[in-house]
């Protein structure tokens, strides 16, 4: 990537260190690796540290995606390097796995950073949406639209970028080794 190419909106959804959960009976033969490749935690910062936060403007926005796992660690992590945190905001899949078959992991975080100051949201957006985003899941990892609506909503003029990103969004540049896994949602309909 371009390095004098600058965001000041990044989407990051990290490839945490997960396993899918043990065999089950209606899928024997499904291993416990995911169909992407994964990263030790340490890794992936040294990645963002490297190649993806110098391409930032002053003042940036971060929505970063973890699971309950990984949710302190992010946040450390994160704080450590001067960010600040404005929300956890909220995706209720609709599913969900229930690990030793207690609860249904059925949401996953968007952390809302910025650094070094919040970057103003568009006027006629604002309390427009709630910390809950609910929309019901579809392939594994592919995110919801109505995330990415409602950050463009916010910052339709801000330059953006979707970091492990595996679907192309119109608006958006791309990070990451499979930008062309998912087909755009936008692209099916029309």
């Amino acid at each position: 990537m371009d390095q004098n190419n600058k965001f000041s909106i990044f989407c990051i959804d990290p490839p945490w260190p997960k396993q899918k959960g043990g065999k089950k009976l209606s899928r024997p033969n499904q291993g416990r690796k995911l169909n992407y490749e994964t990263l030790p935690v340490l890794d992936i910062f040294t990645l963002l540290d490297k190649e993806i936060f110098p391409l930032a403007v002053w003042p940036h926005n971060i929505f970063m995606w973890t699971i309950d796992e990984f949710l302190t660690e992010c946040e450390t992590r994160m704080l450590r390097r001067g960010y600040k945190r404005h929300a956890r905001l909220i995706w209720n899949k609709g599913n969900g796995v229930a690990p030793a078959f207690t609860v249904r992991y059925s949401h996953e975080y968007i952390i809302w950073w910025y650094k070094p100051t919040l970057l103003e949201i568009s006027k006629d957006t604002r309390g427009k949406y709630s910390t809950v985003l609910r929309e019901n899941s579809r392939e594994h990892s592919r995110k919801p639209d109505c995330f990415y609506e409602m950050v463009e909503d916010w910052y339709p003029n801000e330059k953006k970028l979707d970091v492990f990103s595996r679907e192309k969004r119109k608006g958006w540049e791309q990070y990451g080794n499979e930008i062309d896994y998912y087909p755009s949602t936008k692209e099916i309909k029309e």
